[in-house]
């Protein structure tokens, strides 16, 4: 496959996966979307996969912003749910909805930062 048709089967996919997630969204059936995600995932895997080039796809410099985005995207996530957990709680005095959905923010900054120290831990001792 040529790069300007592995192009085209991605743009593909993710066309076909938008107006199937639209669609079933739309008929209030929440279980599909996930169904239609990993179906597109193994799609682009085997795009991926019948791609024959002899070009370089990425750099070590692609890999270092990626790196850099990631650090700054979980700093910034986790100063922002840390806040809202805080401001949420102060405002749920009379409102439990308030109070779960701090809970809620504060348990998903613990899980991406603990997610985080794992797979750091990980790739560093596989590398």
């Amino acid at each position: 496959m040529s790069l300007k048709k592995y192009k085209i089967c991605r743009l593909a996919i993710i066309v076909i996966l938008s107006i199937s997630i639209s669609i079933s969204l739309s008929l209030e059936n929440y279980y599909l979307p996930i169904i239609f995600v990993l179906s597109a995932s193994f799609a682009m895997y085997y795009c991926r996969k019948q791609l024959r080039t002899e070009k370089v796809m990425v750099d070590e410099r692609d890999y270092q912003v990626a790196g850099q985005a990631a650090r700054y995207t979980i700093y910034i996530f986790s100063w922002l749910g840390a806040i809202s957990t805080f401001v949420l709680m102060a405002l749920s005095k009379n409102n439990q909805s308030l109070f779960d959905l701090s809970q809620f923010i504060a348990i998903s900054v613990c899980v991406v930062l603990l997610l985080n120290a794992l797979i750091f831990k990980y790739l560093s001792k596989k590398n």
